[in-house]
């Protein structure tokens, strides 16, 4: 074989592995997309209260795949990242009985990098120990507890549906406004937000019967 020609290999093979090292570095820089970024995992929620744990894992489940309830929060990332900042915050008190839920403080808003979803989160979360969350109507012919949405007061999809509610007010929507509007001292707007929930999560919520 010629010098020229064994020149000629060596160079081709250079140029290969160089051209091979830079599609390499290429691929490696790409930015990671949303679908390629990990869901937040379900946390190790050791309480004793049985009934906000297994509210907290029915709607981590339900948010964790791609739905119409997952797609009413922004997918099931920004859903279950806001979820779990919010369920660590949930407190158990005693309220007035026509109240569920509350959230209450000062609120600090929080961008998620990875999905580009803005929510907030609030200094405290009080889940009603008297209200439907997890009391039942024993007395058909009684106001309180009240239902919530079409499901009976301290039911599982009851309980499901009143966490969702919350989250609604915590999630930014396209629009720049909170998913759902406030609805504190007003009972209307408290009712058509949840029954919008219940719209966008009927199918998951009637699974929980």
């Amino acid at each position: 074989m010629s010098l020229w020609i064994s020149s000629a290999i060596i160079l081709l093979l250079l140029q290969t592995a160089q051209y091979q090292s830079q599609e390499t570095k290429n691929c490696d820089s790409r930015p990671a997309t949303i679908e390629e970024v990990a869901a937040p995992r379900r946390l190790d929620f050791e309480r004793k209260d049985w009934s906000l744990t297994r509210a907290y894992f029915d709607v981590f489940a339900i948010l964790s795949n791609q739905n119409t309830c997952s797609s009413f929060y922004g997918g099931p990332r920004a859903a279950t990242t806001v979820l779990n900042g919010l369920v660590t915050l949930v407190k158990s008190e005693l309220l007035d009985r026509e109240i569920s839920f509350r959230m209450g403080g000062r609120s600090r808003v929080i961008r998620d990098s990875s999905t580009g979803a803005r929510y907030r989160l609030f200094d405290s979360a009080m889940v009603n120990s008297n209200g439907s969350f997890y009391q039942r109507r024993s007395d058909p012919l009684r106001k309180y507890p009240s239902d919530v949405g079409s499901f009976p007061a301290g039911t599982r999809p009851a309980r499901a549906l009143i966490l969702l509610h919350e989250l609604g007010h915590l999630i930014e929507g396209e629009n720049g406004a909170w998913l759902l509007p406030d609805d504190a001292h007003d009972g209307p707007q408290s009712k058509a937000n949840t029954l919008r929930v219940q719209q966008a999560c009927r199918v998951q919520l009637e699974r929980l019967r």
